[in-house]
């Protein structure tokens, strides 16, 4: 069987990029046994050894089946290890071929499924150390012991497996010489993020997950995210639901709290590590806050500087592929940006992997510590440090008019809108965890709303290429004693198509992000410095920047009900009357790095 048929039949919704929640049973056990046959298939064009669904035994008794790629020639090789909770052989993440893809540049590949799911025992507990970390350990434990294991591992993944393969390192197995995580946060802000709960990725993820010992996945397509209280949203769909109320209920914990639980974490990761993070994915914020954790915390000052950043134009699902011969799409919206990111990834990891654990002279080690892709450059461009030094913070103030200027407003003003949570604003494609870039909509809708504020520069005379770390200072008041603010800023086209750069959201009652969350007074006006993220992007001459305010981006974020109230908790919504100041007083102002 030609090798692009069978991608064609055993990964449809992996070449759609649709949900996996929408795979029905039938057809997920008509493409196991093409997974079977897909298996075989390699094993006859590789002449590679596969052992399938080896019971590695952890230290409770537990046991966690395991799928073994070793590669044709004498032995013993290094081993790069995955610990993955959907499925060693599923449609959604590539197993079978990235141990096609390590076997033939000469390393074992071991892809486990972690406890709980897809047949390895337990009980499954998303993001949680107290399991992971001792199954890595044992498990490394295991492999180093194998003929075919030179005793040199490094550790790779994607998402949730790009979590276990941090808890590797945390660990502290002797035998981890290098780990390359990717598309990931740190388990608490997946929960909360400036605290806003993400309903799309944390939420409708968990929901899906919440199995115990079988591998079937829970339909979510069709769930009312509007149901409330949140924390039944689950059970009223006559779902598994435990992991979704433990999000739930653990929603508030203290941002000091969080932040403290990170640094312990960063300081026992004592390897080098090659991270990867999308512009367009939504644990963006997340792949650069711990590749710069680790070089900041790290109790080994030789591993500080031995933590390199990948950021390419790339959403959740899309950067890696090219692994298994899938040419992924190389669009944002209507913007192309070329083929020149597409095999990064392999290329990448590869030799980050061959310096680190085969001990090759490949130069590796003398790369700069960042790489990333400029949209519009379309290129690659190579620094140490995040952001970039040749990057300048330039003010545009919120003016009159509707306008975006680099002067500030010597009159005051004010703008207002009703926030209710019965119509939230719903444009959230490109940056959530279940939708692509490339089909992210056009935006100009939005502009028919009077719940959303527009500000917009003139039509720039020449290139504004923004490079870093965005955010907004925002003035503002509510008539709520909590209540969200939203901000995005947006390329226009001169023929009115409006494309999303990067976006944002807080909390009124986290404004503090260092200090315990606490009530706003109503209609008092307080700053609210709003994180935009990061990018690397050029706006074109003749277009125009466009900042959008409003207080809610369903379903990506969780409604805030306006009402104070615990969240998950309550199903009292309220209509929150908020206004935005700007002025010589108020000088609400977009703050863009940008380079000259």
């Amino acid at each position: 069987m030609e090798r692009d048929t069978i991608l064609m039949l055993l990964y449809p919704k992996l070449l759609r990029r649709q949900t996996q929640s929408t795979i029905q049973v039938g057809e997920r056990r008509f493409q196991s046994i093409l997974t079977f046959l897909l298996i075989i298939s390699l094993s006859a064009c590789s002449k590679a050894n596969h052992l399938l669904d080896i019971p590695i035994k952890m230290r409770d008794g537990i046991n966690l089946y395991t799928d073994i790629y070793i590669p044709e020639g004498e032995g013993p090789f290094p081993v790069i290890l995955s610990r993955v909770p959907y499925g060693t052989k599923s449609d959604y993440i590539l197993q079978p071929f990235y141990g096609e893809y390590f076997n033939e540049r000469g390393y074992v590949y071991v892809s486990q499924n972690v406890r709980g799911k897809f047949g390895s025992e337990g009980i499954f507990t998303a993001y949680v150390e107290g399991q992971e970390i001792p199954d890595a350990y044992d498990t490394i434990d295991w492999i180093v012991k194998q003929e075919w294991s030179d005793g040199n591992v490094g550790v790779m993944g994607e998402s949730y497996y790009g979590y276990t393969s941090l808890m590797a390192a945390v660990s502290g197995h002797p035998a981890v010489k290098a780990i390359s995580p990717a598309n990931i946060t740190l388990a608490r802000e997946k929960q909360s993020l400036d605290g806003v709960f993400p309903i799309q990725a944390s939420g409708l993820w968990t929901l899906n997950m919440d199995d115990i010992i079988n591998g079937e996945y829970q339909d979510t397509e069709n769930l009312d995210l509007y149901h409330l209280p949140m924390i039944s949203l689950g059970s009223a769909n006559n779902m598994r639901d435990n992991l979704w109320i433990e999000r739930v209920e653990g929603y508030l914990k203290d941002p000091r709290e969080i932040r403290e639980e990170a640094i312990e974490q960063y300081k026992k990761i004592r390897v080098p590590a090659l991270h990867f993070g999308g512009w367009y994915d939504t644990f963006t914020r997340g792949s650069i806050a711990i590749w710069n954790g680790i070089q900041t915390h790290s109790e080994n000052h030789n591993v500080r500087d031995k933590q390199w950043l990948v950021m390419g134009p790339w959403d959740h699902d899309s950067m890696s592929v090219h692994i298994a011969d899938i040419t992924p799409k190389t669009t944002i919206g209507k913007r192309d940006f070329g083929t020149n990111a597409i095999n990064t990834y392999g290329e990448t990891i590869t030799a980050f992997f061959d310096y680190f654990l085969k001990g090759e002279n490949n130069g590796f080690i003398d790369t700069k510590r960042i790489r990333y892709f400029n949209i519009g450059v379309d290129d690659w461009r190579e620094t140490e440090k995040w952001p970039p030094a040749s990057s300048e913070i330039q003010s545009l103030y919120l003016s009159s008019n509707k306008r975006l200027s680099s002067n500030t407003p010597s009159q005051n003003f004010v703008s207002s809108y009703s926030y209710d949570p019965n119509n939230p604003i719903t444009i959230t494609e490109g940056t959530n965890i279940w939708s692509r870039a490339a089909q992210m909509r056009e935006r100009s809708v939005l502009l028919e709303r009077d719940d959303v504020l527009v500000f917009e520069t003139e039509a720039l005379e020449k290139d504004l290429e923004i490079t870093g770390d965005i955010s907004l200072e925002l003035f503002a008041s509510s008539s709520a004693i909590d209540t969200d603010f939203t901000a995005a800023i947006v390329d226009v086209y001169p023929d009115g198509y409006s494309l999303l750069i990067q976006e944002g959201i807080l909390r009124a009652s986290h404004r503090n992000k260092n200090e315990s969350p606490s009530h706003i007074n109503p209609n008092e006006i307080y700053q609210f410095n709003i994180d935009l993220w990061s990018t690397s992007y050029v706006i074109p001459a003749g277009h125009k920047l466009r900042l959008e305010i409003s207080s809610s981006n369903f379903p990506r974020f969780a409604r805030n009900l306006n009402n104070g109230e615990p969240f998950g908790m309550s199903s009292d919504i309220l209509i929150a009357d908020q206004k935005v100041y700007f002025g010589e007083k108020y000088p609400s102002r977009l703050l863009l790095p940008v380079i000259k």
